[in-house]
């Protein structure tokens, strides 16, 4: 755009110049010609004026030598001659110059020749009409033109580099900022929340690129609070849903099925909008405390496991352990292994949450049966249940650079073990664990 910009300018003020330093070039020529054919006349009309004095003070006839002194008198100029009514001539020229018999006539004109023009003034004398022509050369005529020419070709170059410069500054100024933004607006596109312009040009487009930056803060804040939404809904689904899942287990076999597989679809639709919401959230920050955020979520567990009966047991460090995930997709992963352990464990069961700050990672485990052989498969748990939760984890331990892993624990349970990505981490919790392929 700014090369196209560029083009415009530069036929445009190409054009002016050309339209300006054409006719100028035409004048200096011009007033070159008349300046040389001026300085000739006015040596032919003194020539003629010192032969016609000549020939009234003296009673002789004018000859060849008198005309001769009357030219030495005038230094003798290269181009001048006079022709004497005998058709003696005098200096350069030609007996038979028919320009010469015209002035015989009495007019004094200019007279274009080969060599470029000349100037004839009649002088009438006692034994008739002499004329003195004066030449004037192609060089003479254009004196100084090439020089002046040059000038005005320099001239023109130095205009249209000046234009050609402005215009390209003013195309920049115009062009850059439009530039920004469209990549701005790609990289905001792209999802990119934190995407920000310097609102740069003339006052309009700096006007298009502050309203740029607000509407991409309104869009992140937009996003936020959704998110924020998200995590409402799994705080205020998931003890439900739980407590929902226990009191069916109590019903009759034919009926409690069915609840237990719409319960099921009911949990895997709100995990399924909790993690589409979480995927969109780049902009959250991502670091959390692990410590802090465990012991948050062990202590709103904790009131549910009293209830059960079940020993709820923590060991969690007193300072605080960063991981590179989000605070409210830890407490994600956190909500969603102890709910695994109230869904899939009976009442009574212990529970165990640590964690570890050498890694860093987290342990959940409990007294349960435990996971059968086969590694549990994203949407077959083989217990009922969609086999979600677990593959949600895992996907927000791989997002922070770390893993899942299962195992069995030492409460005689199921033991998930979460590792987070740091650079003190020296490999994957520790105990007999195994990875599953797809979890």
């Amino acid at each position: 755009m700014r090369s196209r910009l560029a083009l415009v300018t530069l036929a445009v003020t190409t054009l002016i110049v050309v339209s300006f330093v054409v006719p100028l070039g035409i004048l200096v020529r011009r007033q070159a010609e008349d300046r040389a054919l001026s300085r000739a006349e006015s040596d032919a009309r003194s020539i003629a004026t010192a032969l016609a004095v000549s020939s009234s003070f003296s009673e002789i006839e004018i000859n060849s030598a008198t005309a001769l002194a009357v030219l030495g008198a005038f230094g003798s100029p290269p181009s001048a001659s006079i022709h004497l009514p005998d058709g003696t001539v005098v200096g350069p020229g030609t007996v038979d110059d028919p320009d010469v018999e015209v002035a015989r006539q009495g007019s004094a004109f200019t007279a274009s020749t080969p060599e470029g023009a000349a100037v004839l003034v009649p002088v009438v004398l006692s034994q008739g009409t002499s004329v003195v022509r004066v030449g004037v050369s192609d060089a003479d005529l254009s004196e100084g033109v090439a020089s002046a020419w040059l000038i005005l070709a320099a001239l023109a170059v130095l205009l249209i580099s000046i234009a050609l410069a402005g215009a390209d500054r003013l195309g920049r100024s115009i062009v850059d900022p439009v530039q920004d933004l469209r990549a701005a607006a790609q990289s905001l596109g792209a999802g990119n929340l934190g995407t920000r312009v310097r609102p740069a040009g003339p006052p309009e487009i700096a006007e298009v690129g502050r309203t740029f930056n607000d509407l991409a803060a309104r869009l992140r804040d937009l996003l936020q609070a959704e998110r924020e939404a998200a995590a409402d809904i799994s705080h205020n689904l998931r003890t439900p849903l739980t407590a929902l899942r226990l009191q069916v287990e109590s019903l009759p076999a034919e009926v409690r099925l069915q609840l237990l597989d719409d319960i099921a679809l009911v949990e895997s639709t709100v995990d399924r909008v909790i993690t589409e919401a979480r995927s969109r959230g780049e902009e959250a920050p991502r670091s959390a405390d692990l410590a802090g955020i465990a012991k948050e979520r062990a202590a709103f567990w904790s009131v549910l496991a009293g209830e059960q009966g079940r020993s709820f047991d923590s060991d969690l460090p007193d300072r605080i352990i960063p991981v590179p995930v989000g605070p409210a997709d830890l407490e994600t992963l956190l909500d969603t292994l102890l709910e695994n352990v109230f869904a899939h464990t009976p009442a009574g069961a212990p529970i165990g949450v640590t964690v570890d700050p050498d890694g860093p990672s987290l342990r959940v485990e409990d007294g349960g049966p435990g996971f059968e052989a086969a590694s549990p498969e994203r949407g077959n748990s083989r217990r009922g249940s969609t086999g979600l939760g677990l593959d949600i984890v895992r996907r927000i331990a791989q997002s922070a650079g770390g893993s899942l892993h299962l195992g069995r624990s030492p409460l005689g349970g199921a033991l998930v073990a979460v590792s987070f990505g740091s650079t003190t981490s020296e490999g994957p919790p520790k105990g007999p664990l195994t990875q599953p392929s797809s979890v």
